[in-house]
C-alpha cells in the first residue's frame, strides 16, 4: 500500500461522565480533613457511604444535621460521590438530566472488523469527501479509497482497545493495599503504567483530595 493511501481510523471512547443529582442523605457522622495542598474539607458518613464536601457553608450546615435526613446536590464521577451543596430538608430525590441511561447502547463496532470491505459504502464515501476537502481531486480520492479496499482485503482490522480508567485503578489498588499506603513506583509497576502516566494520574488524585502524600512518593487513600 502506498504511503498516500494510509489512513488512521480512530474510535472515540466515552470517558466516565460527571453526573449531578438531587439526593436524600442521612448524615450519620462527619470528620474535618485537609488536602495535601492545605485545602480544608469535611467528609460525611451517610447512608450511601462516605462523601466529601468542599463547600464551606454547606459543610457547616450539614454538621448541624447530624442524625437527620437532608436533601443535597450530589456529584458522581469515576465511581466517587461528593456533596456539592446542602439544599435543606429531605424531599423527592431527582437525578438530573445529565445522568446516563441505565442501559447504555452497546458499541456497534466489534472487537475485530473482518476486513475493510465490511465498512458500509456511506463510510467509504465519507472518507473520500474528507480527502477532497483536504485538497485531493475527486478522481484521486476515489482512487485512494479503492487502494485501501484492495490493501485491506481479507486482512482483519482490530478495533482500538477501550481507554483505561487509571485513576480508578490506582484507588482500587490503594484500597487493597491497606492503611500503610504505597510508593508511587510500586503503583506504576503493579498497574503496568509508564512513569509519566503514574505521575499524571497521581497528581490528579492529589488535587481532587482522593489521596494524600504523607511523605515524598508515598501515596495513601483518603478513606
Amino acid at each position: 500500500m502506498s504511503a498516500s493511501a494510509q489512513i488512521v481510523y480512530k474510535t472515540k471512547h466515552k470517558e466516565d461522565k460527571k453526573r449531578e443529582m438531587k439526593q436524600n442523605l442521612e448524615i450519620l457522622e462527619f470528620e474535618d480533613k485537609k488536602t495535601q495542598a492545605g485545602k480544608r474539607y469535611t467528609r460525611f458518613k451517610t447512608n450511601e457511604g462516605w462523601m466529601s464536601c468542599f463547600d464551606k457553608k454547606s459543610c457547616e450546615d450539614l454538621k448541624e444535621q447530624e442524625g437527620n435526613t437532608v436533601s443535597c446536590d450530589v456529584t458522581e464521577q469515576n465511581g466517587f460521590k461528593n456533596i456539592k451543596k446542602f439544599l435543606g430538608e429531605a424531599g423527592e430525590s431527582e437525578e438530573s438530566e445529565d445522568k446516563e441511561p441505565a442501559q447504555e447502547k452497546k458499541s456497534s463496532v466489534g472487537a475485530v472488523m473482518r476486513n475493510f470491505n465490511d465498512f458500509p459504502v456511506s463510510m467509504k464515501v465519507s472518507y473520500a469527501k474528507d480527502l477532497i476537502i483536504a485538497g485531493r481531486t475527486q478522481e484521486d480520492a476515489i482512487k485512494l479509497v479503492k487502494e485501501l479496499v484492495e490493501a485491506f482485503k481479507d486482512k482483519p482490522i482490530e478495533a482500538p482497545k477501550p481507554k483505561r480508567n487509571l485513576k480508578k485503578e490506582i484507588v482500587m489498588l490503594l484500597q487493597k493495599g491497606g492503611a500503610d499506603g504505597m510508593e508511587a513506583s510500586v503503583i506504576q509497576t503493579n498497574l503496568k503504567m509508564t512513569e509519566e502516566e503514574a505521575k499524571t494520574e497521581i497528581a490528579k488524585l492529589l488535587e481532587d483530595g482522593i489521596v494524600y502524600e504523607p511523605k515524598p512518593n508515598l501515596i495513601k487513600f483518603l478513606g
